[in-house]
């Protein structure tokens, strides 16, 4: 049964006792008329739920840190319960399928569980977890707002953090045989990434307001297109300078060094002069760290400390407009477009599976940077009597 006290501040007060336990939460209402009333309306709402066994603490004090200690009661009052609840299905879940992901990939998985799912579905069954429960709860995840008014999540982060709601759903469906409930779930569409490469001249302006140091990092980015990842786990063992090639096998995440993600992302890049050069000066340069573009403290560096300290500040310098460090490998590739180089070359030293992937993203900047807008065409055809 729940009451309503007033504290000696004058803030209104609910006092619960649930399970043989006293709750107390505080609220930031003084014990107005009005106040008092709405407080009244909570209460008569929280009663009845308690007497139909429906309750969940959550509902009405989410950041409360007696939640955990209300579902332990509850869970501990009701132990016969036919299926598991979906935080302890998730961990057991997560423990199974681990084995099979990075540490990288695993960090990103336990933190959507923790932050997301678990917070919202934890104290739900798996077999009462339903569709509705799900749209409404990604409803809510479009619905945030950064305070400039822009959305939080995108469509493709949203789509994430559910896949492994779905799994661990789909999964528990068929262990403990209950009906799976999202066979008419649909992924949200994804927005189409917009790539912002910078041109030849801009290039060329970041690099002349690039510090010495970071020069030859940038160069390498411009002229290769490699993600981050594997620049910051290019280590010197694989510069291959007698047969001027650099061997693309691992990338450094989230301070971890790992194995490239695809077959085709595991590579070999052809040097060419000024890639040779700078490579040569690094060589020159280097330490006892096997790492080509080393940290201070001589291990791989942070792609967020480059994107944060380097990349935007250099920009901003060179009065460039903003855009995300990965645009260099955009940019890597539009160059290479054109100067006329061959797609399946172009494929290869971006670690792509096809050509296909390289025209999808670059095509609204291909005709104009090859020359193929249909001027040639339209050459041809001038002398036909029209």
């Amino acid at each position: 049964m729940a009451h309503i006290r007033i504290r000696p501040n004058g803030r209104i007060q609910f006092d619960l006792h649930l399970y043989g336990q006293r709750f107390r939460e505080g609220t930031k209402l003084m014990a107005t008329p009005k106040n008092l009333r709405l407080a009244q309306a909570t209460l008569k709402q929280m009663n009845a739920e308690i007497d139909l066994n429906t309750f969940q603490y959550r509902d009405y004090f989410p950041d409360s840190k007696k939640v955990d200690l209300f579902e332990r009661l509850q869970r501990n009052k009701h132990p016969d319960r036919l299926y598991p609840f979906f935080n302890d299905f998730a961990a057991e879940w997560f423990e199974r399928k681990k084995g099979a992901w990075k540490h990288s990939y695993q960090s990103v998985v336990w933190n959507n569980l923790t932050s997301y799912l678990i917070p919202h579905f934890g104290n739900t069954l798996v077999s009462e977890v339903s569709l509705s429960q799900v749209d409404f709860f990604r409803q809510s995840l479009q619905d945030m707002r950064k305070p400039n008014g822009d959305r939080k999540l995108s469509n493709k982060r949203i789509n994430n953090l559910l896949w492994p709601l779905i799994a661990i759903i789909s999964l528990a469906s068929e262990e403990h045989q209950f009906a799976y409930p999202f066979r008419r779930y649909r992924s949200l569409k994804e927005e189409k990434a917009e790539s912002k490469p910078l041109t030849k001249e801009e290039v060329d302006c970041f690099l002349t307001h690039c510090d010495e140091s970071w020069k030859d990092y940038f160069l390498l980015r411009f002229l290769t297109g490699m993600r981050s990842c594997e620049v910051h786990g290019l280590h010197w063992e694989h510069i291959d300078f007698e047969y001027r090639l650099i061997r693309i096998r691992q990338n450094f995440v989230n301070g971890e060094l790992c194995d490239v993600k695809t077959q085709k992302s595991r590579r070999e890049l052809k040097m060419s002069d000024p890639l040779c050069a700078l490579l040569q000066r690094q060589w020159e340069r280097r330490t006892d760290s096997p790492f080509v573009f080393p940290s201070q403290n001589g291990n791989g560096l942070s792609t967020q400390y480059v994107s944060k300290h380097i990349w935007h500040p250099i920009l901003k310098k060179a009065g460039l407009k903003p855009r995300r460090a990965y645009e260099t490998r955009h940019t890597s590739a539009v160059l290479h477009i054109s100067a006329h180089e061959n797609p399946l070359y172009i494929s290869h030293m971006l670690g792509h599976s096809d050509t296909k992937l390289l025209f999808d993203v670059y095509a609204p900047y291909v005709m104009n940077a090859s020359r193929q807008d249909g001027k040639a065409f339209d050459a041809l055809m001038g002398g036909l009597a029209l």
